[in-house]
């Protein structure tokens, strides 16, 4: 397994402020923060290779083209759902195939389809001018735009800064046994925040982070999704 440093040092050599979601989500592997299981296969290895990395994960399987030509890939169709055979994972490499997208370097992510969640969070870190790295906290999916739900800490936290922030928020009772849903792992989502903003804390080279959604459980916690931002080394 690679180390953080390996991950953010890979980036930095190939002059890219960007990691890959699926290198944002093997670093979060790294630092123990729970991801679905994934394998990144080059689309120049054929369809084949492509079926046995969803055997191995096993079905159902979410696949992804990822590339640096693609910067949405939700909208751009780059993301398929919820694929519960071998039939369905033709299917949708052949509609991801059919995605304009002029790179040698394209690849497709197969990773495992996550249970339904209590509820998605969203989890995030900023190097601050003033304040240097600080861990945000909030309702997650698509609703973090309109909601705006969030709280802030200077890092690194403590066990009570994580269940501050995770009870400062408007959306809490979301979590805490909303219309009958068992209540999330409070003590899964405050690891992981903890982890966060240690993390940022150790690298400020991090500029951006945002884990988003995060599944949450009764039993546990999930990343689907990251996106990891670099400092530029430009002067």
């Amino acid at each position: 397994m690679a180390t953080v440093e390996e991950i953010l040092s890979r980036a930095k050599n190939d002059n890219r402020t960007v990691l890959t979601e699926f290198e944002s989500k093997e670093l979060l592997n790294i630092i123990g923060i729970p991801i679905p299981s994934q394998k990144l296969v080059p689309v120049s290895e054929g369809l084949e290779k492509i079926l046995e990395a969803c055997s191995q994960i096993g079905y159902p399987v979410v696949m992804k083209l990822m590339s640096d030509k693609i910067v949405h890939k939700s909208d751009s169709g780059a993301v398929k759902l919820n694929i519960q055979s071998e039939s369905d994972a033709k299917s949708a490499f052949n509609d991801l195939m059919s995605i304009e997208c002029n790179d040698d370097q394209k690849a497709i992510s197969i990773q495992q389809m996550a249970k339904p969640p209590i509820a998605e969070i969203i989890i995030g870190s900023l190097q601050d001018p003033q304040f240097g790295a600080t861990v945000m906290f909030g309702i997650g999916g698509i609703l973090v735009e309109v909601m705006k739900d969030v709280a802030f800490r200077i890092a690194p936290i403590s066990d009570f800064d994580a269940d501050e922030m995770i009870h400062d928020i408007k959306g809490f009772k979301i979590l805490d046994g909303y219309r009958g849903n068992p209540p999330a792992d409070l003590d899964a989502i405050k690891d992981t925040l903890k982890k966060v903003a240690q993390l940022a804390y150790d690298h400020p080279e991090i500029a951006e982070m945002d884990l988003n959604p995060l599944f949450t459980y009764a039993d546990g916690i999930l990343a689907v999704d990251a996106r990891i931002i670099l400092k530029s080394t430009k002067v």
